[in-house]
């Protein structure tokens, strides 16, 4: 019974003429579900395929649907209310366990997007037809596209909340390793693109044109490489087609320029869903030409190369917006629920949050929570990690933003995107210099460096350096100042001690955006680049413990670790002139331990991380600029 499932799911066949309606889902018990979910691991390919089909169907029409019918009814402009208590319903453990039908539900089927993304484990040299399946599960079955933006998003949050769960860790690290697959397709699709226009640029039968040639089949090899095999050819096939190479040869020399436009359409994962639908009815007319297989193979490099209805530029954005909007409503676990969605589909697709209206959402954001909080929200917001996911964000989308989209003075932008540029520095210069955590200041930094020097934008060398070094000369000067360079002692508040790694972090992250700025010169009658004052503190300071007043020794611990405020513990309780017994003293003795301990052990971790990046940035950095590089890779005797 289990082995039919599948087939009666999809299918229509096994149903009698008479019968007019679908049988209440009701009647398939959670173990039928199961044992259909078992058969995933049959030998047989066609039984494999139909029960993964079957249970993802299950879930879109059972499942996801219905938690999603109130978002659905209310369109893109639904209530933020209504959004907040579907997720609170099906993302809050707490308020999972008040509702019995949403626990019967979520243990009947909401296992099943953690069983279709498992089945990713299944290769192209294993079963390429079950991947293929699978590419067509996720984007057009799990959350398909007569669904909202605002619900898809929605539905996106409550699916990575369940896969990111305790034992489901596998199949988050299988959907991760899916989309990194589509995302390595889409640049290699997009080289062997640029590669084709310029050998077509060359002039006929030269020997430069045979080169370029030649370097654009190379690509387009890469490009089959990671899309689907051949499938389906009976190996007593003699048609020619059936070949590989035959394929791509056949591929790389069509008459007809509008394939190659139309792939180039959807070679960006910041394309409209009327791209790919465009590319999916066009493409297998105007391959036709070329034989059965080489169209069936087009349409397989569409489908896993262009993005569906489960992660794309829409979706992205609406979690932006609805990640705002639940800060402003005052949850903040709702809104790191959907800035977290945001975070995992940027990591293969950092252009998804690059879009000129999410990346000014971003900022936007980013400032609200800056500066616009209350002490309340503020400690809802380090609970939460909400500055730190945005900073992650920024850092990673700024590298892929056009080089027309990145503000600045001088560069012909509109006054609108300048003043978001102008905000946008503003606030990760104050995460760097003063209240941000260490890996707030890093992805500061690293987003400061994709604004300056946006990757998109193919500068000279004299120009990138000189826009670096107005960037992050500055910058390192005020990091590198005494006030923010030095060893904290442990009178300190353990606030203020932890200072030092932020600022030996940020110090770490210039060094390796900005290597000319680190060894650019500084000021003085005896001038050190900031770099080598940077160096010299981490080398001399920190780890050899020279010419500082606070290198302190256990005993140093153990007699200072009553000097502290009273106010810097407040989740301990206050504690009053008389409860300073034995006891208390001794657990203060130990707390402050504990705090002066993980400071000092991360500020030298933080000192080891500056030396590794200079050097290993300098030498980097030194090699790829050649002989125009004003750096000089450090001598055995400096590292």
């Amino acid at each position: 019974t289990a082995a039919t499932t599948p087939s009666t799911t999809t299918s229509n066949t096994t149903t009698p003429p008479s019968r007019t309606h679908t049988p209440d889902i009701s009647v398939i018990s959670a173990e039928l579900l199961l044992a259909v979910a078992n058969r995933v691991s049959s030998k047989n390919k066609t039984e494999r395929r139909d029960a993964i089909t079957g249970l993802a169907q299950i879930f879109h029409k059972h499942y996801i649907r219905k938690i999603l019918r109130h978002v659905q009814d209310g369109g893109d402009d639904c209530d933020i209310e209504v959004i907040l208590r579907v997720l609170h319903e099906h993302c809050s453990e707490e308020q999972i366990k008040k509702y019995k039908f949403v626990v019967e539900a979520e243990e009947k089927f909401g296992w099943i997007p953690q069983k279709v993304f498992e089945c990713v484990y299944f290769s192209d040299a294993t079963d390429p037809e079950l991947r293929n399946r699978i590419y067509q599960i996720v984007d057009d079955v799990l959350l398909d596209g007569g669904l909202t933006a605002t619900s898809r998003a929605v539905g996106l949050a409550i699916i990575l909340h369940g896969l990111k769960k305790k034992g489901k860790e596998n199949a988050f690290k299988w959907m991760c390793a899916l989309f990194s697959q589509r995302s390595q397709l889409q640049r290699a699709l997009g080289l062997y693109l640029d590669a084709r226009v310029k050998a077509k640029g060359c002039e006929a039968g030269s020997a430069e044109a045979f080169t370029a040639d030649a370097e654009a089949m190379e690509k387009l090899e890469v490009v089959a490489s990671l899309s689907s095999p051949l499938v389906g050819i009976s190996s007593s096939n003699s048609d020619s087609s059936a070949d590989m190479s035959s394929v791509l040869k056949r591929f790389h020399t069509a008459k007809d320029k509008h394939i190659f436009r139309i792939l180039s359409t959807i070679a960006s994962p910041t394309h409209s869903p009327s791209a790919r639908k465009r590319a999916f009815d066009e493409l297998p007319k105007r391959t036709k030409g070329m034989g059965a297989v080489s169209v069936a193979w087009t349409k397989a490099l569409a489908r896993r190369c262009s993005m569906g209805a489960f992660v794309n530029f829409e979706s992205i954005e609406h979690c932006i917006i609805l990640a705002q909007e639940s800060f402003e409503a005052n949850d903040c676990k709702v809104s790191s629920l959907f800035l977290t969605c945001v975070k995992t589909m940027i990591a293969p697709f950092p252009a998804l949050a690059a879009t000129k209206e999410s990346f000014k959402n971003l900022v936007e954001f980013l400032e609200v929570v800056r500066t616009d909080v209350t002490p309340e929200a503020k400690k809802e917001l380090e609970e939460y990690g909400i500055v730190t996911l945005i900073s992650d964000i920024l850092a990673k989308s700024a590298s892929s933003m056009p080089a027309s989209d990145v503000g600045g003075k001088g560069n012909g932008d509109d006054e609108e995107t300048i003043s978001i540029y102008e905000t946008l520095r503003s606030q990760l210069l104050r995460l760097c210099k003063n209240d941000g955590t260490p890996e707030q200041a890093r992805n500061s930094v690293h987003a400061l460096s994709s604004l300056v020097n946006p990757v998109s934008q193919h500068l000279s060398l004299p120009s990138r350096v000189k826009k670096e070094k107005k960037e992050f000369e500055p910058l390192l000067k005020a990091l590198v100042a005494p006030s923010r360079l030095a060893v904290p002692d442990d009178s300190m508040a353990s606030k203020q001690k932890s200072k030092i790694v932020s600022v030996l972090s940020a110090i770490a992250a210039v060094a390796e955006c900005a290597p000319y700025a680190f060894n650019s010169t500084g000021e003085g009658k005896t001038p050190l680049c900031w770099g080598e004052r940077a160096i010299d503190f981490s080398l001399n300071a920190v780890l050899l413990g020279k010419n500082t007043s606070s290198n302190l020794s256990n005993e140093e611990y153990s007699s200072d670790s009553g000097s502290e405020s009273e106010t810097e513990s407040p989740a301990k309780g206050r504690r009053s002139s008389t409860a300073r017994g034995n006891k208390a003293a001794v657990a203060s003795s130990k707390e402050n331990d504990k705090v002066n301990i993980s400071v000092h052990c991360r500020m030298i971790c933080a000192s080891i991380e500056v030396l590794i990046c200079h050097i290993r940035a300098t030498i980097v950095r030194a090699k790829a600029d050649g002989a125009k590089s004003e750096l000089e890779a450090p001598s055995t005797e400096h590292v």
